[in-house]
């Protein structure tokens, strides 16, 4: 039976046929996450992306805001909490596909002085001074987890400057617009600040904090990422970032 393509034109559509396939297949695949965990995610989406199809659009910000936005009818596919109430509440009003909330990292607090003469510790907050950044803890995670803290110290001397997440909260220390802040060890981590400009927090000062994530849209990209999240690669850029493991990816 004769092509009903010369030879030449039937492999150029077969090129064009597979070209049709994978972009059928390939998502963009937006992720809402939480300011804390934003630079850590941009490191997994750069390694992931050497072997993936799918492209990966990254929307930064406060958990709670991100939950707001969400409830109004954001397009996310994944969103990364910096807490697990939220995408608890999401799954209970029914937003998420089913099954797909877990836990993927715990958080850490550390309080950070990049202009101090000693050793940032316990004793430093204790007889602290001045403008201290934390995180709005109405929408905030690290915001609660550092108003725990203030409160476990007895800490009432201080003048706050709040930000609106815990990255604006780590640009007011950055700046100089705060002598001290109590922002994610990750951040710190990241930034390769010395280890006496700051203190990681005992998690005995604070509830730890349990960042949870949700799929809404159960693309392969989607099951791509989520499934990336439990390898090995993905899990040792994790503890070198400052985060520890859930039970579920403790190996």
């Amino acid at each position: 039976m004769m092509s009903a393509f010369p030879s030449g034109q039937f492999f150029v559509f077969m090129v064009w046929l597979i070209f049709q396939s994978d972009a059928v297949l390939a998502d963009t695949i937006r992720i809402a996450v939480s300011s804390n965990f934003y630079p850590t995610l941009t490191r997994l989406i750069q390694v992931l992306s050497i072997e993936s199809r799918h492209e990966f659009d990254v929307i930064s910000g406060s958990t709670g805001v991100l939950y707001a936005q969400i409830e109004n009818g954001a397009p996310f596919d994944i969103f990364m909490a910096a807490d697990k109430s939220r995408p608890a509440l999401l799954d209970a009003h029914g937003l998420i596909e089913p099954g797909s909330r877990k836990t993927y990292a715990i958080g850490q607090l550390a309080l950070w002085a990049p202009d101090s003469n000693s050793q940032v510790d316990k004793d430093f907050l204790l007889e602290f001074e001045g403008n201290l950044a934390i995180a709005n803890p109405d929408i905030a995670p690290y915001g609660v987890a550092a108003k725990t803290l203030l409160h476990h110290m007895d800490i009432s001397q201080v003048q706050f400057v709040m930000g609106n997440n815990v990255g604006q909260t780590f640009q007011f220390v950055q700046t100089g617009n705060a002598k001290a802040g109590l922002v994610a060890l990750s951040q710190v981590l990241h930034g390769k600040i010395e280890s006496r400009f700051f203190w990681a927090v005992e998690h005995s000062f604070y509830e730890p904090i349990e960042q949870q994530m949700v799929i809404m849209n159960r693309s392969p990209g989607s099951i791509e990422f989520a499934n990336f999240l439990t390898s090995e690669t993905a899990i040792r850029i994790l503890l070198i970032d400052g985060y520890e493991l859930p039970g579920n990816l403790e190996k």
